[in-house]
């Protein structure tokens, strides 16, 4: 009698093991909720000490009227800041119209024009890091696309309008003139933007120049896309960067650089 009450109080209760399997899952939650914390400070610290260490690069500005900054109004219809350091000149070409071509443009992408030369007699490694910062939309920093992913989004976004097209016209024959006409117009536009982007874009890899490759120049295409992006207002302000390795060149920029400012463009020969 005795060793049978002696066994009931050993033996656990359903109310203890269920209490024990509870505290058991809890201990495993908080386990695995204390590695993900950990994974998070470290990626987070990583981060942080990568962005410090960007935000301690010295920064050159151009500034209008200090010495080796220009700026310049081209007949050509084209806005061109210049800044020329001890061994290196960097020139931004942008459009004076811009803000009105950039929502014509595949993507509503914005363009500008980027040329480097090196004029020392070593060799300077161009990283060919361009950004941009759009002021007056929540400060949003892009860097410009890579042309070559560039150009098969556009040529997978085509493929697809030839699907849709095709799809369209099998429904309702009564549209194959107007269906067919934009599909043409849109694989022209898109072939020429294409060639474009192989020919004239700023490829996004490290360059070596010297007296005898001085110059890295290219177009370089940002996406608007982003949803703090909106409308462009009259009178737009960037900051285009180029993030070299031991320091970065700043472009402060508005669109039209004076309220009002209008290049009238020189007709062709």
């Amino acid at each position: 009698m005795l060793l049978r009450t002696l066994l009931q109080f050993a033996r656990p209760s359903r109310a203890n093991y269920q209490l024990a399997r509870l505290v058991a899952a809890w201990r495993s939650r908080l386990r695995r909720a204390q590695i993900a914390l950990s994974v998070f400070v470290v990626i987070v610290l990583a981060v942080s000490n990568s962005y410090a260490r960007q935000k301690q690069l010295p920064a050159v500005r151009w500034t209008a009227g200090a010495p080796g900054c220009t700026f310049e109004r081209g007949d050509d219809g084209r806005y061109r800041w210049t800044m020329t350091g001890k061994d290196l000149t960097v020139t931004l070409l942008v459009d004076s119209q811009e803000l009105t071509k950039s929502r014509r443009r595949f993507y509503h992408l914005l363009g500008a024009y980027v040329s480097v030369t090196y004029t020392g007699q070593g060799k300077f490694e161009f990283p060919a890091d361009v950004r941009v910062d759009f002021v007056h939309h929540h400060d949003v920093r892009e860097g410009y696309m890579d042309p070559t992913e560039l150009s098969l989004k556009l040529q997978n976004d085509l493929d697809t309008l030839v699907f849709e097209t095709e799809r369209q016209i099998k429904k309702n024959p009564a549209v194959t003139e107007e269906k067919t006409a934009h599909l043409r117009e849109y694989e022209k536009n898109a072939a020429e933007f294409m060639e474009f982007l192989s020919t004239q874009s700023l490829e996004p890899v490290t360059q070596t120049l010297n007296p005898g490759n001085p110059d890295s120049h290219g177009w370089v295409f940002f996406a608007t896309s982003n949803r703090w992006i909106g409308p462009w207002k009259e009178r737009e302000d960037f900051v285009i960067s180029l993030w070299m390795k031991d320091q970065i060149w700043e472009f402060p920029f508005s669109l039209p650089p004076t309220p009002g400012d209008l290049i009238l463009r020189k007709p062709p020969d």
